[in-house]
């Protein structure tokens, strides 16, 4: 059977200019190990700070005085503030360390989660999740090109344990939101929760950029935008920034679990308790698949694990539209689901790194993010819309039909050099 042939991108260069001197001395071990350990634990505080509102609500409701449309529109806000956001960071890492922009994304959120806990109105709330969404923002794009440039050969393992560290900031939202308002009023809780956040954004201090700032000429805006433009006429970035667009969930933003939870209450007829455990089985699957597979890329071609994991998704997300009751089936559909719908920011995240060269990185992985996840609130508008309209299955095979679209996207990517073949 013939093998195609791998295709070794050219790294996306600046406009013409004195070559810069950059340094490529790597980080001491036991650096990029604490690098990649405030990194990751950031990550998981930013899903544990995004995803502990959306608990909360109930409590805050009350005494603030709004309903579910303001739910929307505080969740649309964060959205959109965050995810757009993501597109501006390659143009200003020329100026700022990775690590800065890093510690201080983490410290606003850690302030605006704070001052979430002294609100007296809706609007302060509004402020607040705006500002939130601010900070939030450059965890994704910038944590990346950070990692992959600490471990270039190890790329998808290192992207891995990113998106796992959010995994787990995601799981552990409703335990510790739980555990903490059985005894402490609602304010207190977002006051508590801000302070790990606000450490760990003054723990970027310690990190050291490994794709640092180059020398030999003073930081050009011309040549960011012109690294941008390069980024948009090169065909791989974009197809791949698609397919993580095209695929409905697997974001970590929770579009899936918004409408399993109900489905599970009000169609299963279960408890809220259980349809939660049923919602930490399918969130386990998302904390050891994306290393799994990760790992898995780094070792073989990327392009046909991703293929499989999109295949699998669409497989498991018809099984979840048409199942009609809990039992053993449910359980292991959901973790197959878990395991294969988180995997694909993994694997597109690694196809980016293999694609674009060192000093396009911060451009393409703010595209990416850009276009890969500023789909999410209109992919949750139109499946609420088909399920409100023809209920939960169809809905659902809808969002099973967006993978198969993702799948077909594959086939126009050209193989980039991965990780391991570089160490061939």
């Amino acid at each position: 059977m013939s093998r195609e042939m791998p295709y070794a991108s050219s790294p996306i260069a600046p406009p013409a200019a004195p070559t810069p001197t950059v340094a490529t001395e790597p980080s001491p071990a036991p650096a990029r190990g604490l690098a990649l350990w405030i990194v990751c634990i950031s990550h998981g505080l930013n899903h544990l700070q995004g995803n502990m509102t959306n608990l909360l609500y109930p409590l805050m409701m009350a005494e603030l005085g709004f309903g579910y449309f303001q739910i929307g529109l505080l969740t649309t806000a964060f959205t959109l503030t965050t995810n757009g956001l993501q597109a501006i960071y390659g143009l200003l890492t020329p100026y700022m360390r990775r690590s800065v922009l890093l510690g201080l994304g983490n410290s606003l959120m850690a302030l605006a989660t704070a001052a979430t806990g002294l609100v007296h109105s809706y609007w302060q709330l509004f402020v607040t999740r705006i500002i939130s969404g601010i900070g939030s923002s450059p965890q994704h794009p910038v944590g990346s090109t950070l990692l992959i440039g600490l471990f270039p050969h190890a790329r998808g393992r290192a992207l891995a344990l990113h998106t796992t560290g959010g995994n787990v900031g995601t799981l552990a939202a409703p335990l510790i939101v739980g555990a903490l308002v059985a005894f402490l009023d609602w304010r207190t809780v977002f006051l508590l929760v801000a302070l790990p956040s606000l450490a760990v954004g003054l723990a970027y201090l310690l990190v050291r950029d490994q794709l640092p700032l180059t020398v030999g000429r003073r930081p050009s805006s011309q040549a960011s935008w012109q690294a941008y433009l390069a980024c948009l006429r090169n065909r791989n970035l974009l197809i791949i920034s698609l397919v993580q667009m095209v695929g409905a969930a697997g974001r970590g933003q929770g579009i899936d679990i918004a409408f399993l939870t109900p489905h599970f209450v009000n169609d299963f007829q279960l408890d809220l308790p259980t349809a939660t455990l049923l919602i930490t089985i399918l969130q386990a699957g998302g904390l050891f698949g994306p290393l799994a597979l990760g790992w898995l890329s780094d070792r073989t071609s990327r392009k046909p694990v991703l293929l499989a994991s999109l295949a699998l998704s669409a497989l498991a997300t018809y099984g979840l539209a048409v199942i009609g009751a809990p039992g053993p089936l449910l359980l292991a559909n959901l973790l197959v689901y878990g395991i294969v719908v988180n995997s694909r920011l993994v694997l597109t995240q690694a196809l980016i790194a293999d694609s674009a060269g060192r000093e396009a990185a911060d451009a393409a992985f703010s595209l990416y993010f850009f276009v890969g996840f500023i789909s999410a609130p209109l992919w949750t508008l139109i499946f609420g819309w088909l399920m409100e309209h023809y209920g939960f299955t169809i809905g659902f095979m809808a969002m099973g039909a967006t993978y198969v679209v993702a799948m077909g996207l594959i086939a126009f990517i050209r193989t980039p050099q991965s990780g391991a073949a570089a160490r061939a």
